[in-house]
Order: structure tokens, then sequence, then C-alpha cells
């Protein structure tokens, strides 16, 4: 296999151009198909057999913001819209992430079967927009020639809502749930042990206006109506708050979070707010995926006398299929009402705090989520 044709998933192969425009002209001389695929409300797109690009309606123009189709012909529906991942080893499904985009899974497996469903969620790499999009492939032919339809429903509003309501009841009621039970007890106990019991319930109290707060959040962040502020604020300090905050949530599981001893005290300015709810994130997703008797640790450093970098690490590791979607909105390994967080850290972190987020997770080395912020 040659460098061009390189690919960890779907082929790499390509057509030429003059077969592209060729293939485009296949298409729009069926003048009935054109107005029946300009028509419908949804993004259609006809695709040749090496998933490019050959017709898409007018929908998709608009939504891309191209008048002129032949801007469009050749690409593949990833490049169109700019996925993180479309230009990565050899285009729109050759990363090793492509193999769990719906998008690209139903353009192969409808050709086998006819058509295909499945959903995907692509985020945008330069406006860090994610969409959730539905998408229908159906295996045709036109004239002889064998292409595929590609129908895309953008569902990232129903998503959205769904995914937001689920998780965020489900964390209330947790929460609220502990509370009650606490305060049943409270009724009961002798004074001498009612202190224990009201220091819980402090906790609890204070971990219910997090969650609030944290959703609250999100959803400016995701709707653009997020005003960042900008805070002076001690790297060492900060790290050592918000460590604090989950010292008695990692002691309840048996499991310690340290700061490490290398760490560094640095000034720079950031929304203390946004970076507060990234590294809670990290420190309370290393306490869930961890065993008891386990240690987290914390390290803030300064890199480059540009940046702090703060890592959180853990002994555990992340199965290679799940850290293809780890940054995807509402994928997570802990079930059907979790999701969120690790989405949540990438937007915060590179849509607004102007850094990036990064993990690696290797056996024998365990897992390091890393944030990368300027120091100005």
């Amino acid at each position: 296999m040659t460098n061009s044709l390189l690919t960890c998933f779907a082929s790499a192969e390509r057509s030429p151009q003059s077969e592209i425009l060729r293939q485009y002209q296949v298409v729009v001389d069926n003048k009935d198909l054109v107005t029946f695929l300009n028509s419908v409300a949804s993004m259609v797109s006809v695709l040749n057999m090496n998933r490019q690009i050959i017709f898409v309606n007018k929908l998709i123009l608009q939504m891309v913001g191209v008048s002129d189709i032949h801007e469009v012909l050749g690409k593949r529906l990833g490049e169109l819209f700019n996925c993180q991942h479309a230009f990565e080893v050899n285009g729109c499904g050759t990363s090793p992430h492509c193999s769990a985009c719906g998008a690209v899974r139903t353009q192969l497996a409808c050709v086998r079967s006819m058509e295909s469903v499945d959903e995907c969620s692509l985020t945008n790499d330069s406006e860090k927009i994610t969409f959730d999009l539905r998408v229908h492939s159906t295996f045709t032919r036109v004239y002889g020639e064998d292409f595929i339809i590609c129908s895309l429903f953008d569902i990232s509003n129903e998503k959205r809502r769904g995914v937001m309501e689920r998780i965020f009841f489900h964390d209330i009621m947790n929460t609220i749930n502990g509370i009650s039970g606490i305060a049943q007890v409270l009724s009961k106990v002798d004074a001498s042990k009612q202190p224990i019991y009201l220091s819980h319930l402090t906790r609890l109290m204070n971990s219910l206006t997090e969650e609030i707060q944290s959703h609250r959040v999100l959803t400016l962040a995701e709707k653009n109506e997020y005003r960042v502020a900008q805070h002076q604020v001690s790297s060492l300090d900060f790290v050592r708050d918000e460590t604090e905050k989950y010292q008695q949530m990692a002691s309840l599981e048996a499991k310690e979070v340290r700061i490490t001893d290398d760490s560094e005290n640095h000034s720079f300015v950031t929304d203390k707010t946004l970076l507060s709810r990234v590294l809670g994130n990290m420190i309370k997703n290393a306490i869930e995926a961890e065993h008891a008797g386990a240690l987290i640790e914390v390290c803030v450093r300064k890199v480059d006398d540009k940046y702090i970098q703060i890592s959180v690490h853990n002994d555990g590791v992340i199965p290679h299929r799940d850290q293809l979607q780890v940054f995807n909105r509402s994928f997570s390994t802990k079930g059907e009402n979790r999701g969120l967080g690790t989405y949540s850290m990438k937007l915060l972190t590179e849509k607004y705090l102007n850094g990036n987020i990064s993990f690696v997770s290797q056996k024998d080395h365990g897992t390091t989520f890393t944030v990368k912020l300027p120091v100005s």
C-alpha cells in the first residue's frame, strides 16, 4: 500500500477530478432526481463509490455557506463540514477515529445491505461546534452507475436537550436523595454524632450547588452565550483548592488525590469558573475510574514560559475503542445517564479558555488528561 493510500479504516482511494465532473453530469442530467433532492427537507448528498461528493442539494450548500456546487465536488462529507478528524492520515474516513463515525459506517454498510442508518457526532474543527447527525445512506444506480445517496438530519437540539435533561436530573436526584437520607438520620442520632452528619449534609448541599452551576455554565457555553471573565490566578493555589473539593469524595471510596511534589506556583490569567469546571471533571473522572486504594495525582507546571499545564493521572486504562470517542458529546463508559464531562472539558478549554486538552492512555502507564492554557 502506498503512502497516498494509507488508511486506518475506510479506503483512501479517490477518483480523479475529471471522473468526478463526469459523474456530476450523470446526476444533473436526471432532472427529476435533482428536483426531488432539492425539494426534500433534509441535507442530501450523492456520493460515488469512493465516498466523494458528486452532488449536494441546496440545504447542504446553505449549511456550509457555499453558492457554487463545483467548490464541493470531490470532497468527502467530513471534509465538507470541516470535521476535526477529516484531514488526518488521508482524509475523511481514514483516521482511527473514523471507525466510530456513523456517517462513514453507513456509507460502507449500504453497499452490502442497500441501506443503513446510524448516528454520528461531528465537531467542526475551526468553530468547535458539535453537530449530532442521523445519517441514512442508500445504495442506488443512476443510468447504470453505482452511487450512495446520503441523507443527513440535524438532531443536535433533540440530542442535546435529551442528554442534558437526563444527566441533570440523574445527578440532581442522586444528590437530593443523599440529602434526604442524612436529614432522616439526623432526626434520630444522638446529639454527639450530629456534627458528623451535618458535615456530610454541608458537603452534599455544596455538591448540589456545584451541579446546578455546572449545567448552567455548559448550557450557556453551548448556546454561545457565556461571557468569559478574566481572573488573576496562582496555579498551585488554584489546583490545591480544586483538589481539596474532591478529597472527601476520594476518601469515602478509599482512594487518594494528591498534588505532586514537583508542581509549581505561577501567576496566570484565566476564567476561574470555567477552569474549575474543567479541572473538577478531570479529577472526578479519575476518581470514578479507579479501584479502592488507588492514587490520583495532580500536577501543575509552567511550560516554555508561555503556558500553564495541569495534568491528572490515574493508573486505569481506557479501552482503545472508547478512546476514539472520549470527547464526543454524551459518550460515556459509565452508563446511559452519564456523559458531557469530557465533552464539556474540551468545549470550555478550547472554545473559551484558548487552550487545548488531550489525554494519553496506555497499558503500564495509566491515563493522563492534560490541559494547557496560555499564561495571559
